[in-house]
């Protein structure tokens, strides 16, 4: 499926996330997820299958996870949780990487591979290995803890495409169902949003799921990435796609959902708490488009670049003085700080809002918006490579039947860990 801007409420640099986790990693005063302060507590926090997960294993894995944030949170409830999905991320992984071995006892995840992993985990965060291994080790996390975890990653992926790719199937018939779907929604208004559903089934967890809500919310309107987040606390099964519920009409939502988005200013935005039941939602408002002829569409591909601080309406003026294309940004953007880079494929112009859409009427292919006013106080250009007319809405048949594999592929997944996670010995101590 065709995927559109990240949050723009939400691009940050990534550095600045481990930083604030280095400066709190060297703070014997801050509390940590077990409720003490200045103690390093090691020793056996779980076993599964007799392999032993260490108190220091839980406290990197904790580090991990808060690089996410903007800022580190302090309340103690967000950090049990934090504590507790760093445990069943680690017992996740023990057993993915014990299954993976039984299985395919004559091969290995080779040292580059897990080198390039990392590599990837580094771009992510718009730096050299060399610039994360230090930025890592800044922030109290071993280099060994993160290949351990892209190993993981790396088997139990290998492990089930291996397993079950052939036999997962998509039907035509499917393929034709969500196909008619989503053309009969095109001549109603539509709204592109991502969810956090925080699961709170009483009224006492109620309250406390609007304050945690409440807290997310300020850590993503301060830059922290809601993709990420979504996949650590939203018990929706949106989780292990960050959220994401591509577009909608308000008909497709829940009552409560689609009230609040009806009545929110444009996107993109971040709406506050929504009580519904079983829990409450965080609402990403990111692209509202209304009915249109789709053959009228323009469909631009476009890099976005988003400054903040300091010297950032100079440092996009240089970007846009320097890069004759969208292919030279990389050579103008070499030593450059500060600059988040987003490529945006196949995107509507009817899509973007309105604040952001202006500039970018007229704007030819390899020529560059002016500098753009973010909500947040930042710098932002957009590049547009490409420029084209059709049915920016729609995805091919061959995108839709790529999303219901990797949707039944990730539902065989989650069963099958669930299946090996019953039939484990875990010690929980």
């Amino acid at each position: 499926m065709k995927r559109i801007i990240a949050i723009a409420l939400a691009a940050t640099v990534a550095a600045s996330g481990l930083a604030a986790i280095a400066q709190q990693a060297t703070q014997p005063s801050q509390p940590t997820a077990a409720g003490t302060r200045g103690r390093a507590i090691d020793g056996v926090f779980a076993s599964v299958n007799d392999q032993v997960i260490s108190h220091s294993d839980v406290r990197n894995r904790m580090r991990w996870m808060l690089l996410k944030f903007a800022e580190p949170p302090q309340d103690e409830k967000i950090l049990r949780e934090l504590q507790n999905q760093a445990l069943e991320s680690l017992i996740d992984e023990k057993i993915q990487v014990q299954e993976f071995k039984k299985l395919v006892k004559d091969q290995d995840i080779s040292g580059p591979e897990v080198d390039e992993a990392v590599d990837d985990v580094a771009r992510q965060y718009r730096m050299n290995r060399e610039q994360f291994t230090q930025a890592v080790a800044e922030a109290g996390i071993p280099m060994e803890h993160i290949r351990d975890m892209e190993k993981a990653s790396i088997s139990w992926s290998a492990l089930i495409r291996g397993r079950y790719y052939k036999t997962v199937r998509v039907s035509e018939l499917r393929i034709d169902d969500m196909l008619h779907r989503l053309k009969s929604s095109l001549d109603k208004p539509q709204y592109r949003i991502a969810e956090i559903f925080l699961y709170a089934p009483d009224q006492a967890s109620r309250d406390l799921a609007k304050t945690r809500a409440a807290t997310l919310i300020q850590n993503i309107q301060q830059g922290a990435d809601f993709q990420t987040l979504a996949q650590q606390f939203s018990a929706a099964p949106s989780a292990s796609a960050g959220g994401d519920l591509n577009w909608l009409s308000p008909g497709d939502m829940r009552p409560e959902v689609a009230d609040a988005v009806l009545k929110a200013p444009e996107p993109p935005l971040v709406l506050p708490p929504i009580e519904s039941e079983g829990g409450v939602y965080i609402i990403a408002l990111t692209g509202k488009r209304e009915p249109q002829d789709p053959s009228k569409a323009l469909i631009l591909d476009m890099e976005q670049l988003v400054a903040r601080g300091e010297g950032s309406t100079a440092k996009l003026e240089a970007a846009k003085a320097s890069a004759k294309s969208c292919e030279g940004l990389t050579k103008a953007l070499e030593g450059v700080e500060g600059v988040t880079r987003t490529p945006m494929k196949n995107l509507g112009l009817s899509q973007i809002a309105p604040q952001f859409r202006t500039p970018l009427e007229g704007v030819q292919a390899n020529q560059s918006t002016p500098i753009i006013d973010t909500p947040d106080g930042g710098k932002m250009v957009f590049f547009v490579c490409q420029t084209r007319s059709g049915d920016a809405d729609l995805p091919t048949r061959a995108e839709i039947k790529e999303r219901l594999f990797n949707q039944e592929l990730t539902l065989v997944a989650e069963r099958y860990l669930r299946d090996l996670k019953r039939e484990a010995t875990i010690v929980r101590r």
